[in-house]
């Protein structure tokens, strides 16, 4: 490389990370015969231990994704991540042992693939960590489950998966009202903020 060129690409930080990102690093993966991907791990949560004069470490990962379908970022976000636990916390159309939803549940076609996920990245690089997932569902019955187990890489029965909650509905019918109520002022809102 010109001095005159690496002069220009150690200028500013801007210009230094642009020739990391657009030159330097995409050509090194492209010669190892690896995809380059940018800022591809940023977890939505973290919580560290601060609590000793030594350095601040992370204990816990969580992402959340609103559908269980779309949470395979998150599942492979959290492969990444070295911690002694990681949480996807996503909510959907889950069970499907016990017919409760008329198209079916998903649980056993996300297990199957986010289980893919985990056993792929383990291969790569194992990791101790316990990585366990929270599904909440909100059947046709009105009653509110939240799901959970541990993704790991073997095998797991239905047997793993346990409902951790589960709200009558009695109480889950107040708690959707106050939901629609918030989400119809916040609609209302975004349509008065777009009519000034």
């Amino acid at each position: 490389m010109e001095e005159v060129r690496l002069a220009e690409i150690w200028a500013t930080q801007y210009t230094r990370s642009t020739h990391y990102a657009d030159e330097l690093l995409e050509c090194v993966a492209r010669d190892l015969g690896l995809d380059f991907k940018r800022e591809s791990s940023r977890e939505d949560y973290s919580m560290w231990d601060c609590r000793s004069d030594s350095e601040p470490t992370p204990l816990v990962f969580i992402e959340s994704e609103n559908h269980a379908t779309g949470a395979d970022r998150e599942v492979k976000t959290l492969c990444c991540l070295a911690a002694p636990l990681k949480v996807l916390i996503t909510a959907g159309e889950w069970e499907d042992v016990i017919p409760r939803w008329r198209d079916g549940g998903h649980r056993s076609t996300l297990v199957t693939r986010w289980r893919s996920i985990r056993s792929a990245y383990h291969a790569a690089w194992p990791d101790q960590g316990v990585f366990g997932v929270l599904v909440g569902e909100s059947d046709p019955d009105g009653v509110l489950r939240f799901h959970g187990f541990e993704l790991d890489v073997e095998t797991a029965s239905p047997a793993d998966h346990r409902v951790l909650l589960e709200l009558p509905t009695i109480i889950y019918p107040i708690a959707a009202t106050v939901f629609r109520t918030q989400n119809n002022r916040r609609s209302t809102d975004r349509q008065n903020v777009g009519a000034v």
